[in-house]
């Protein structure tokens, strides 16, 4: 008999799948961004459906036995499923024969637990109750290390491999968010099987797993469908139901005014070309609230105040390396706004793609 969390947790399986199955045929947004995200809520429901047949004991039964050893082999595929839906969302790069590298950990698990998977249903009970798993998979010892060595590499390397890339302020938010909640329930995991195995916690603690996945089925239902808005223009903060800004009484025409003016004192005035230029200081000329500059530079410039400023020193530093060959690299660094190389070059390759002196010698 299932109590009462177990019957709530295979609730959130329920919705998992069926908002998986919508995804799946979503036409709206990027299709193959669409059907990751139902393949990770499978396996979230997958997840959850394996804790229950645990906890409940069913998962010993002659009709659920099959299950067993399936929530190893979803844990090694969360984390290359993570990177892949990154890369397609930041850099719209679609599967390639290569990619089946991630799927080694995987495979490595089915090999190991293959001898057990090989068995009837029957077999397995007596395998079971007799205790007798490690006559039957080597390195037993191996798998948890396994899994969470997967998690960990994958949450540090996804996040390595695009936090400096130059995507836009609201698609790095919601790439920040993505990957900060799926490194939460990385971090549960860990923290509950380390706390288990020293005897710090019991089994019954494995609940709160379950909290965290069923906030992260929850994040990706609710910013799954508002996807497509937030790369067509919407932030993640006009998307949340707490928007950052929805209280700073600023319309919508008010707002688009203060861009107009904004873009117009920065390609007159050129502000940026001071070195110690600061949010206050744009905020002043203008006469306007520091809140206000803010929202007005990320919500509809889409960028951070330093990638905007930053934006503009590029503009002119390019126009420098065009038009001033007698200029060094230095030179132009401080002529447009920059304080020091290492801040110019990185945003330069930032927003080029290239360097200074690459592009000074193709243009």
């Amino acid at each position: 008999m299932l109590n009462i969390w177990e019957l709530f947790f295979l609730f959130f399986a329920f919705q998992a799948l069926a908002v998986a199955v919508f995804f799946f045929f979503r036409k709206k947004g990027d299709s193959f961004s669409n059907r990751i995200l139902s393949l990770f809520l499978v396996l979230f429901a997958c997840n959850l459906t394996y804790n229950v047949l645990y906890w409940s004991t069913l998962l010993y039964q002659l009709e659920y036995i099959m299950f067993y050893g399936l929530l190893a082999i979803i844990w090694t595929l969360y984390p290359p499923l993570m990177y892949i839906y990154a890369r397609k969302v930041i850099r719209k790069k679609k599967l390639q024969i290569s990619d089946l590298i991630h799927l080694i950990p995987t495979i490595c698990i089915i090999w190991l637990y293959l001898p057990i998977y090989k068995l009837s249903s029957i077999e397995k009970l007596e395998v079971l109750k007799n205790q007798l798993v490690g006559q039957y998979i080597r390195y037993t010892d191996f798998i948890l290390p396994l899994c969470a060595g997967t998690m960990i590499f994958y949450t540090i390397y996804t996040y390595l491999s695009f936090k400096n890339i130059h995507v836009g302020y609201n698609k790095k938010q919601w790439f920040y968010w993505t990957l900060g909640s799926f490194a939460c329930y990385v971090i549960a995991m860990l923290s509950y099987y380390i706390l288990s195995y020293l005897g710090v916690i019991d089994t019954q603690h494995d609940y709160i797993i379950m909290y965290v996945i069923i906030f992260f089925i929850a994040s990706i239902s609710y910013f799954g469908f508002k996807q497509p808005e937030i790369f067509e223009g919407l932030s993640i903060d006009q998307v949340l139901p707490f928007k950052k800004y929805q209280k700073t009484g600023l319309t919508e025409n008010h707002a688009l005014e203060l861009k107009k003016t904004l873009a117009h004192y920065f390609e007159n005035n050129k502000p940026y070309l001071n070195t110690e230029l600061r949010l206050n200081d744009v905020a002043q000329e203008l006469n306007l609230s520091r809140h206000h500059t803010s929202q007005i530079i990320n919500e509809y410039f889409d960028a951070s105040f330093f990638d905007f400023v930053n934006s503009y020193r590029i503009e002119e530093a390019k126009q420098l390396l065009t038009n001033n060959q007698d200029l060094t690299i230095t030179d132009i660094i401080f002529s447009s706004g920059f304080n020091n190389r290492v801040s110019f070059y990185k945003a330069f390759k930032k927003h080029t793609g290239t360097t200074p002196t690459s592009y000074r010698t193709k243009n």
